[in-house]
């Protein structure tokens, strides 16, 4: 069995599904372990800060994805304790955030925070993947059968110093690793074969069992139209997070015209995003038409998309605070950058999903990639609400193109 393509399953056999109130509470606690990075990412924002922001990301990612996978899986017999359990494994990670930023970035002694983070990062994980019926084998997240990236974080617990983030990095990069070479086929291969060795085992110590091998296990996929409705919803989440930012950094700021200038540029850079990402994409991501990449694919550009559009609001909140005043370098390259980055994530879907033809794609390089890391590079002396200006003008250019291009492409 091999991995599914996203919303490639015949009509006839569709049935219409939405995320459930418990679904959408779980993503919103998520949200805010992403919050809470975004928050200890605005505090610094040099190499070892954006390192720790990645690493970090990537383990809310990683626990969120295996209860999201297991409710899209188990549908109406998902149990909503098991999501309000790992909601409460994510509360504690997203409280810890705080305190292990400050004793990474600010060399802070007290390193308890570290380990609350790293046992409730075990036990929401380990507890996720126990979710699954014993006979059921995912296709389409290895890292659910096999916990080999969990053992580093086993061991940092006890250990002391800078090897502790490396030993995080090094599982994290494990299970990112299992989900880009583990196929289906092999995935269930392996499962079979481990299951029915234990099962053997256990009857040689029991002579008088019955005999044979045991039950054959079944290899599972997602609904695909069920999950690119939980990607696009935890996209739209994160951005309405980074609607939050600008409005709190807004509160703080003196009132003006200037003040409305850079909230309304940065809105609109926000919400043409929502627009790209959703209305005119799917699953949350730009320029991607259902049923033309893997689901293992949509998982990782997902992963990728909501990271960097996380990061967009510290961007937007230092410009809010700085108003008529140029940014300095690293948050003038976080906001470039981080547009940049969208948009490239936007090219590698279109060429991905056969939804761009070369003279869009090139097109999209230019005025979605070029301009803005242009705009990094040159724009030292630019004012910040200037920059977020010139910055919104891309997107929506890039929306205009969209919704004039959308009848051709059978969009609303």
């Amino acid at each position: 069995m091999t991995d599914l393509n996203i919303a490639d399953e015949p009509e006839e056999t569709k049935v219409e599904r939405h995320a459930s109130w418990a679904e959408l509470f779980f993503d919103l606690v998520a949200a805010a372990g992403v919050a809470a990075l975004t928050h200890a990412l605005g505090s610094e924002l040099g190499g070892a800060g954006l390192g720790l922001y990645a690493l970090l990301y990537l383990t809310f990612w990683l626990s969120w994805t295996t209860f999201m996978l297991y409710g899209n899986v188990s549908a109406g017999q998902t149990h909503v304790v098991r999501l309000m359990i790992g909601m409460f494994g994510l509360g504690v990670m997203a409280a810890s955030v705080p305190g292990v930023a400050h004793a990474v970035l600010g060399h802070g002694h007290d390193l308890r925070p570290l380990a609350v983070f790293a046992i409730a990062y075990l036990a929401t994980r380990i507890y996720g993947a126990h979710s699954w019926r014993r006979s059921e084998v995912l296709l389409d997240f290895p890292v659910v059968q096999y916990s080999v990236g969990l053992l580093p974080w086993f061991i940092s617990i006890w250990v002391e110093g800078g090897w502790k983030l490396t030993l995080w990095a090094v599982g994290v990069s494990l299970d990112l690793l299992l989900i880009l070479v583990v196929s289906g086929n092999k995935l269930l291969e392996h499962a079979q074969a481990r299951f029915t060795a234990q099962t053997t085992s256990r009857r040689r110590r029991r002579p008088g069992g019955p005999g044979g091998t045991g039950p054959v296990l079944q290899g599972v996929s997602v609904d695909s139209t069920h999950l690119s409705e939980r990607l696009g919803l935890f996209v739209i989440i994160v951005l309405g997070e980074s609607v939050v930012q600008v409005v709190n950094a807004a509160s703080d700021a003196r009132y003006g015209i200037g003040l409305l200038a850079t909230a309304l540029a940065s809105f609109v850079l926000l919400a043409g995003l929502f627009g790209l990402s959703v209305v005119f994409g799917y699953a949350g991501l730009p320029h991607l038409r259902a049923g033309r990449i893997s689901t293992r694919a949509a998982l990782g550009l997902h992963c990728l998309v909501t990271g960097v559009v996380a990061t967009l609001g510290v961007s937007l909140s230092s410009v809010v605070s700085h108003g008529s005043d140029p940014l300095p370098g690293p948050h003038r390259w976080l906001l470039c950058g981080a547009v940049a980055a969208y948009f490239t994530l936007g090219v590698v879907t279109g060429v991905a999903s056969r939804s761009s033809d070369a003279q869009r794609t090139i097109s999209r390089v230019i005025t979605g990639i070029a301009v803005p890391l242009l705009l990094g590079l040159l724009a030292t002396d630019v004012t910040s609400r200037t920059l977020v200006a010139y910055l919104a003008l891309v997107v929506l250019a890039h929306l205009w193109f969209e919704r004039r291009s959308a009848p051709a492409q059978g969009q609303v």
